[in-house]
This record gives C-alpha cells, sequence and structure tokens, in this order.
C-alpha cells in the first residue's frame, strides 16, 4: 500500500494546471485557468482549475477534483496508476510502507499477488467440489464458460484460505478485502460456501471478488469485496475484459444488474454485457464504459422496481450525454432478470427486445406521461414541471433542441412558450456559459464556521489547535474541525495545500459534504484577503464565546448573598453589561 504521508508529498509537489494543460489547453482567467470540460460537451468555458487551490471545479458538470483525480478521469487510471504517474513526472519513486521487510516478503504480500493467488485458491476449490460444481451446472454453466469467467469456490470454512496463505494474520489480507477480523479479534474469510466470481479490470488484472450463496437460506445472496486501494465499485464494473471483443463488433454495451446475467448472456451468445457490482450506474461507470463504445443499452427487469432503477441510471446519462452518445433502455418482461430470460428462450428472442429497447429521448417521455394524461392546463404544467429538472442536466444541443421540439408538439405548446415556463434560454441559442453558477454574492450567506473551514482547507497552515474552544457542538462545522485537527496533528502529516488536505478527508468525511466544500471554496475570490477574513472570523469567535462565558458566569453570581461574592466577584456584577 503506498503511505499517505507520501501521496500528501506528491499532492504538495505537482501543479495541477501542469497535469491538466498536458491534456486539455488552458487559458489564463484572472488568478484561474479556464477551457472547455473535458468532461461534458460544451461551447463556452465553464472549467477552471486554480493553482492556488490546486483542484479543478467545472460549473457545468460539477466535474472537481485533484490532480489525482482528474488522471482516474480523463486518462482512466486507477488511483495507484495515478500516483504512480505524478510520482515519475516528479522523478520520485513511489515506496512501500512495508521498507522494513525484506523484499521477497513485500513482494509476497503485494495487493495483486495476494488477489492472484486467492483466485487460483478458489479455482481449485471449486474442482474438487461436488456441490459446487452440481449448483453451476444446474444453472446451466459449461466448464469452458467457467474457465473463461475464471469462476471458483470459496469453500464452508473459516479460515479456508489459511491453505494458501501461511501467514494467515498478515494485514494486508484484511487490506485485500479477503478476511475480516471480528469483536474478539479473531480473523476469518470474508467469503465462505459461495461461489466466487473475480472482479477483473480492463487491465486483466484481479482487483477484487463477489461471492454468490449456493444455499438459499444463506444471506445476503450476493457479497462484494469491500473498497479497497484496488477496487473502487463505483469505478469498475464485471466483465468488462471479457466483453470487449463483442463490444467492438455489436458497437453497443449492454448493462445489466448481476454476475450471472453476464455470464449467462456470454454463454447463449450475448458477447457485450457488462454488470455494475451492487451499485446504481455512477458517472464514473459511464465514462469508463463510453470509451469502448458510444451506445449504451440498459437492461432492466419489466417490474416497478426494474422501472425505478431505469429512471435512476437516466438521470445519471443525461449528465454526460453528447451529440453522438446513444442510450436506450430494455425491459424484460416482469420478473425475468438476463439470467432467466436467456435460458428460457432463444438468443434471437433476445436480440429482439435488445433492437426494440426504448431511446433515451423516448423513455423521458414515457415516464412523464406514465400517470399523466395532459387533457388539463394543470397536467401540462406538472408534465413540464417534473420534464425541468431532467433538461437542465443534458448539455447536448441537439438533445435539447430535439426533445423541446418533442414535448412542444405532445402538449401543444410553441417551443419558446415552454422555454419561458422553464425560464431558459432558446435551445438553438444555448451554451454553457448560460448556465447557473456558483454566485458570488453566495458567500455573504456563509456561516462563520463555515466561512473559517473554507480558509482552513484552502489555507492548512492557517490551522490554531486553540482554536478548538469555538467548535464544540455538534454541527457539521465542528466534525470537519476535529478530524481536519487530528489529521494536521498526526506525527507523520505531510498536509501543505488544498489538494492534499481534501484527499486526506476522503473516506473520512461524508462525499456530499466534501462536494459542497469544493462548490463553496470556488466562491473564494483569488484577491479576497483570506489570512484577514480568518483573523476577522476568529476574533468574533473569541468576542461570542467571552460573551457566553460571561453569561454563565452572571447567571451563576446573581442569586449568591452579598456576603458570599469575592471582591473580583462584585466587580465583575458591578461591570456586567448584557
Amino acid at each position: 500500500m503506498i503511505p499517505e504521508s507520501f501521496i500528501q508529498e506528491i499532492l504538495n509537489r505537482i501543479d495541477v494546471v501542469d497535469v491538466v494543460d498536458q491534456r486539455v489547453k488552458l487559458k489564463k482567467a484572472g488568478a484561474n485557468y479556464v477551457a472547455c470540460c473535458p468532461f461534458h460537451q460544451e461551447k463556452s468555458p465553464s472549467f477552471t482549475v486554480s493553482p492556488s487551490k490546486q483542484f479543478y471545479h467545472c460549473f457545468g458538470c460539477g466535474a472537481h477534483g485533484s490532480a489525482i483525480s482528474f488522471l482516474m478521469e480523463y486518462d482512466g487510471l486507477t488511483f495507484i496508476e495515478s500516483v504512480q504517474s505524478i510520482a515519475n513526472q516528479l522523478g520520485l519513486a513511489v515506496p512501500n510502507d512495508q521498507s522494513n521487510v525484506k523484499k521477497d516478503k513485500a513482494d509476497e504480500f503485494k495487493l495483486e499477488e495476494i488477489l492472484k493467488r486467492a483466485n487460483q485458491h478458489f479455482k481449485k476449490n471449486l474442482r474438487s467440489s461436488e456441490l459446487a460444481i452440481n449448483y453451476l451446472k444446474k444453472r446451466g454453466l459449461t466448464g469452458t464458460v467457467a474457465r473463461e469467467f475464471q469462476i471458483g469456490y470459496a469453500s464452508d470454512d473459516w479460515q479456508g484460505l489459511k491453505k494458501e496463505f501461511e501467514n494467515y494474520e498478515e494485514p494486508k489480507l484484511q487490506t485485500a478485502g479477503l478476511v475480516q477480523k471480528n469483536d474478539s479479534g479473531k480473523i476469518y474469510d470474508r467469503f465462505r460456501n459461495r461461489i466466487i466470481f473475480p472482479i477483473i479490470n480492463a487491465k486483466d488484472n484481479i482487483i477484487g471478488f463477489g461471492g454468490r450463496v449456493i444455499n438459499k437460506e444463506d444471506q445476503p445472496k450476493y457479497y462484494n469485496s469491500p473498497e479497497t486501494p484496488l477496487f473502487k465499485k463505483s469505478y469498475e464494473v464485471y466483465g468488462l475484459p471479457q466483453a470487449k471483443k463483442g463490444i467492438r463488433e455489436d458497437n453497443n454495451i449492454l448493462i445489466v444488474e448481476g454476475y450471472m446475467d453476464v455470464i449467462s448472456l456470454y454463454q447463449h451468445g450475448i458477447e457485450n454485457a457488462v454488470a455494475t457490482l451492487g451499485t446504481a450506474t455512477t458517472i464514473y461507470h459511464l465514462k469508463k464504459l463510453i470509451r469502448y463504445s458510444k451506445k449504451i443499452t440498459f437492461c432492466f427487469d419489466g417490474d416497478h422496481a426494474g422501472k425505478e432503477a431505469a429512471w435512476k441510471a437516466l438521470n445519471t446519462a443525461v449528465e454526460i450525454l453528447e451529440d453522438d452518445y446513444e442510450f436506450y433502455f430494455l425491459f424484460l418482461p416482469e420478473g425475468e432478470d438476463p439470467d432467466t430470460f436467456i435460458t428460457k428462450n432463444s438468443i434471437q428472442d433476445f436480440k429482439k427486445y435488445i433492437d426494440h429497447a426504448t431511446p433515451l429521448t423516448e423513455f423521458i417521455v414515457k415516464r412523464l406521461t406514465e400517470k399523466n394524461d395532459l387533457t388539463s392546463q394543470e397536467n401540462k404544467i406538472k408534465f413540464i414541471n417534473n420534464f425541468e429538472p431532467i433538461y437542465k442536466k443534458i448539455n447536448s444541443n441537439k438533445y435539447k433542441i430535439f426533445l423541446i421540439k418533442r414535448i412542444a408538439d405532445l402538449i401543444h405548446f410553441s417551443q419558446r412558450e415552454i422555454e419561458k415556463m422553464m425560464r431558459i434560454e432558446s435551445a438553438e441559442n444555448y451554451s454553457s456559459s448560460q448556465q447557473i453558477k456558483y454566485s458570488p454574492s453566495t458567500r455573504n450567506s456563509l456561516t462563520a464556521k463555515r466561512k473559517y473551514i473554507l480558509i482552513l482547507v484552502m489555507k492548512p497552515e492557517l490551522f490554531n489547535s486553540d482554536d478548538e474552544v469555538f467548535f464544540q457542538s455538534n454541527l457539521i462545522e465542528d466534525e470537519l474541525f476535529n478530524k481536519i485537527k487530528k489529521l494536521l496533528e498526526e506525527n507523520d502529516s505531510n498536509i501543505k495545500n488544498t489538494a492534499s488536505l481534501l484527499h486526506s478527508l476522503v473516506n473520512k468525511v461524508d462525499e456530499n459534504i466534501l462536494n459542497e466544500l469544493q462548490k463553496q471554496m470556488m466562491d473564494y475570490s483569488e484577491n479576497i484577503d483570506l489570512l484577514e477574513e480568518f483573523k476577522g472570523i476568529q476574533n468574533s469567535f473569541s468576542h461570542q464565546l467571552n460573551k457566553t462565558q460571561q453569561s454563565q458566569q452572571f447567571a451563576a453570581l446573581k442569586n449568591k448573598k452579598l456576603s458570599e461574592l469575592s471582591d473580583e466577584e462584585k466587580e465583575f456584577l458591578k461591570n456586567y453589561k448584557k
């Protein structure tokens, strides 16, 4: 594992402007740099890179992050690969935090090697387990497909992996997500009595595992590796290495929900399917997949839950929609998933569903008219109200123009009337410079505590542990201060700028709060004197704290008899002003 201090070091030393400018041509705009966003289609720049804060932010699609996250997003690298790339640029060697261990031991316990060995162990288990083999046969899987997807079996043993790893209590087995520790400190296997599906990334490296129960009574039905330095479920999909050839041939990616859906489809000749890993489709999934094909078909059960999941996927898809992207939505008969359907029917039957999948624009209309007959003006207004948030997420001019025309024809209003109702510029004249940006005036609406936290994140060198007395309540800002304090006071802390501090807060602070902080930081103009504002906030806090303490002292003394008061207390009461 890469030491956290090294990650902080490279974020302190690299210039995010250089990293971005090597890939996207930036232009100077005041103290910042701007460009048309590389993550969505736009005509006018809304993508800003801040050299002082060392992170980027797009006011159009909301993309933001450090030099590391930019490489992950733009170059499609893993976290570790991004760190390695920046280290190479700086002329630094990525250290191993087990440097005091002999090299052969360090190599033995590299995460990639651990997962590879575990996979061999699971495959060996499958070959010797009649129970697991019979289960797969009952599901209709052939040995050829089982080998293609490297399917294995975790035995019904609390410490089955001990046979493979002599040093079973090695901490990296926990880091790899293979074992876990109970409250009494006992180590045990994470996967037991489950069919094992290795999760393999685009570079054919095993990064995690998924396990499916054999006995219906066992729960949960599916169980994935936890998030690790190698495995981030919001970024990865199952079955991509096997699907690449089929995607090239069909120029279409089929997104399904489960491992068995991917495998059953593959066995029956549908070889372009991938699955998300126990999470809804994210922007990161789509950005990864769109590099392989600009046509994506989402596949869902036709029941209520399936339609809700499809609508959620649509809301994600419209955020990255560009003129040449195609998104379709396929709904199987209620109660069917790809695995059960393809097993009962033919490949031609399934392909008919693919061929007749609903285009994104049509799905929007169908969904919004499902329980709205549009017979009254009120219903039409309700329709527009529901359509508006979807429309405003779209950056593609062509899709915007098409949808406005489609809606106008549907409810018998002119295109301009609909645009007026949604308070937007004409779609034909739309440009990202007309999108709503974070207004500088909103800085005045922030609380003093939030401003303090924002300035502290922008200038970690202003940290003063004595300010802890100002953060003793249960507000989000109090929690943030205490987490920042802990990070900055750690012995090996190497946090010197915004990027390294924000990185260190990941997984320690709710993602939505971090996103909010980054948006609010962009409100601070480079010509604002942050030091002066910070001192003003500290003085305000001190004044307020002093008043509170005096008020408490007054309350404690006012009911005492005069004879019980000291001279100092009498003087205090005499001079006390509410």
